[in-house]
């Protein structure tokens, strides 16, 4: 049975959708105003692995993407390039499924705007404020987070530390670490009329309605980077207790580490970044999934061409064995076919996983038979074209 490490009880748990032989996964999409670099592809890579083994183990996938087309950094790029924010969000859409495509991934079902939403996110917070958890103020309207039971449980935080943190900072506040809803004090360029008044709807809050009108109270799997643990996965659970009524809404919270270029996280306004699709053409999707697999998709990686290149053997190993399938595989080979898929079922330990493959791959060169059948699920599951 998969086993996945949950964020929240910092334990591996057995994987049990809540409905039998579905699982629905909400992955946290791009802010669409450049283009995907490496750290997002390992994010996506992570889950499209998760995808294929749940596939190959009889259990179906809703992935449902979504694409943050409501932020500053949207308008700022749209600001540069004299255009409109949508055109900015469509160009950068498009490029994302471009590389989504380019690496192979085929795994996500649904990819949504969060401009297509607002209405709903209104309709949402109008309940957290019917509940009286949501307030005005100055215009704004934000979460009142000491009423929220357990927050902080995700993150790891005591009440002391959240009580730390000054987030969204503006004034008529009740406690610093409130998180905003509704913003109606700044001007990005589009803005929406609402009973709240005129402005947009707050990334967590975003994030929250798109997943409740796609997947209703509940949902199997969170994915996104370790990094958004607090604030942002933080405050998506709490509106999603609050709104649905369900104390254990997502089964599990699964991250993946950062991807680091020279020591520090690869980011866009860092400048550090290495794009997807130039490393596609140089490379190709498969020396990239076997790289980021080599490790655990826990940790965080410190980019490298030289330990890039070091998975380019078992790659070239991969295709020689397929020229050596046959039609059935030997009992001897069995044991190490189980381990290939243990390891899967480990909290997805691909490391162990490659070491499986190449032995498996090393016996088959000595004469050892291996089925096409079995060969093609293990490259299926890991994505290697055949």
């Amino acid at each position: 049975m998969l086993r996945l490490y949950n964020s929240f009880s910092l334990s591996k748990e057995d994987f049990v959708p809540f409905e039998k032989n579905l699982a629905k996964v909400f992955i946290c999409g791009p802010t669409v105003y450049d283009y995907m670099h490496l750290g997002h592809a390992r994010i996506f890579l992570t889950y499209d692995i998760l995808s294929r083994f749940l596939n190959d183990q009889g259990i179906k996938t809703d992935v449902l993407v979504n694409i943050t087309d409501i932020n500053q950094q949207v308008f700022r790029k749209a600001k540069e390039n004299n255009t409109a924010c949508k055109q900015v969000a469509e160009f950068y859409t498009n490029e994302f499924i471009s590389d989504l495509s380019l690496l192979g991934i085929k795994s996500v079902s649904r990819i949504v705007y969060v401009s297509d939403y607002v209405p709903f996110i209104e309709s949402e917070i109008k309940k957290l404020e019917e509940k009286q958890i949501a307030y005005y103020a100055h215009g704004n309207v934000y979460l009142d987070v000491s009423q929220v039971q357990n927050y902080g449980k995700l993150s790891q935080q005591t009440r002391d530390q959240i009580d730390m943190h000054r987030l969204d900072i503006g004034p008529g506040k009740r406690n610093p670490e409130d998180i905003m809803l509704w913003n109606c004090s700044e001007d990005f360029d589009f803005t929406w009329e609402s009973e709240f008044g005129k402005g947009v709807p707050w990334w967590h809050m975003q994030d929250t309605a798109v997943a409740i009108a796609n997947f209703g109270k509940n949902y199997d799997i969170h994915g996104g980077a370790h990094e958004l643990l607090y604030p942002h996965h933080e405050a998506h659970l709490a509106q999603y207790q609050l709104i649905t009524g369900e104390q254990s809404p997502i089964k599990t919270w699964m991250h993946v580490g950062l991807v680091l270029s020279n020591g520090e996280k690869m980011s866009k306004s860092i400048g550090n970044v290495v794009w997807v699709k130039d490393l596609v053409k140089k490379y190709g999707h498969e020396l990239i999934r076997l790289y980021l697999f080599s490790r655990h998709y826990r940790e965080d990686l410190n980019f490298s061409e030289k330990d890039m290149l070091a998975q380019k053997p078992l790659l070239e190993l991969i295709h020689l064995t397929r020229l050596s399938v046959s039609e059935y595989t030997d009992d001897s080979l069995l044991p190490a076919m189980h381990r290939f898929v243990d390891s899967l079922c480990d909290d997805l330990d691909t490391p162990a996983v490659l070491s499986h493959l190449e032995k498996i791959c090393q016996n088959v060169q000595e004469g050892t038979k291996l089925s096409k059948t079995d060969f093609n699920r293990m490259c299926m599951i890991l994505g290697i074209t055949i």
